[in-house]
């Protein structure tokens, strides 16, 4: 099944493609079932104490948990990126996701936390993979890669900004080629005008900013760690909450209305 996806894109035998897509769609459920009792149990230590919201703003101590089988668009794209993968081997197909309004401490914390309770849970591998760099095209995150007896199985924690903009990104990628994704790989080519080049190119820089003012939000959340009346410090934890809100609602918000925009128009 994965070679025919990855060949010509047809499935010989629908029924089992509706075997794996309802399992992969079970592991789903088990995921975000998981995600959401833990979130629960520990909102007030980890995650603010706030409920989960639609929309993660920074700020609010909200959460969200969500997740989704890979779509089988999706899914052709990597097997033919991933030539020599086989399909039981994909490790995203199932997947859940925890965004959050914590700190990159926090976010951290979270992360070790589920590796906990996922080995606990039955998996025989899990396999933390820090992605906060930003060497992946612009994208931030922790990853948790999990391997359970029912299959392969991927968890995303993402903070509050980290999560908006790598929205927003996704909202490029359907205008300008799903590609830009996968910028960072070796083989990778796309094709984009000098203005989409630039619309690219500022939101990577957005995503290297995002994450410095992260970073300064995280340090001061710890002032106890530093000298009573450190300046920088108090200075900083004035500051950031007014960044993090342009950088929310005045940069990202506009330029996901752009993009929601020319979607609508290609539409028509």
């Amino acid at each position: 099944m994965g070679s025919a996806l990855r060949e010509d894109g047809v499935v010989a035998t629908p029924d089992d493609w509706e075997a794996y897509l309802l399992h992969q769609t079970e592991i789903v459920g088990e995921l975000v079932k998981q995600l959401g009792d833990f979130a629960e149990s520990n909102s007030e230590v980890l995650l603010g104490g706030e409920t989960m919201e639609k929309n993660i703003v920074p700020g609010s101590g909200a959460y969200m948990v969500s997740g989704r089988p890979k779509t089988i668009i999706s899914l052709k794209e990597k097997l033919r990126r991933m030539r020599e993968t086989p399909l039981e081997r994909i490790q995203d197909v199932a997947g859940a996701r925890l965004d959050c309004d914590v700190t990159l401490t926090q976010q951290r914390r979270i992360a070790d936390e589920l590796c906990d309770l996922f080995t606990e849970c039955g998996a025989t591998r899990v396999d933390l993979i820090d992605l906060r760099d930003g060497s992946h095209s612009g994208y931030r995150a922790i990853h948790l890669h999990l391997r359970f007896p029912a299959g392969f199985a991927e968890v995303q924690v993402r903070t509050a900004l980290q999560s908006h903009w790598a929205n927003v990104y996704e909202s490029a990628a359907d205008i300008f080629g799903r590609q830009i994704r996968y910028l960072h790989e070796e083989n990778c080519q796309v094709l984009l005008s000098p203005a989409e080049k630039k619309i690219v190119k500022l939101l990577h820089g957005l995503s290297a900013h995002t994450s410095q003012v992260e970073k300064e939000r995280d340090e001061c959340s710890y002032i106890g760690l530093h000298p009573v009346g450190d300046y920088n410090v108090e200075s900083n934890q004035e500051k950031i909450p007014s960044i993090e809100y342009k950088i929310y609602y005045t940069i990202l918000n506009k330029l996901d209305e752009q993009f929601r925009k020319i979607r609508g128009s290609r539409r028509k």
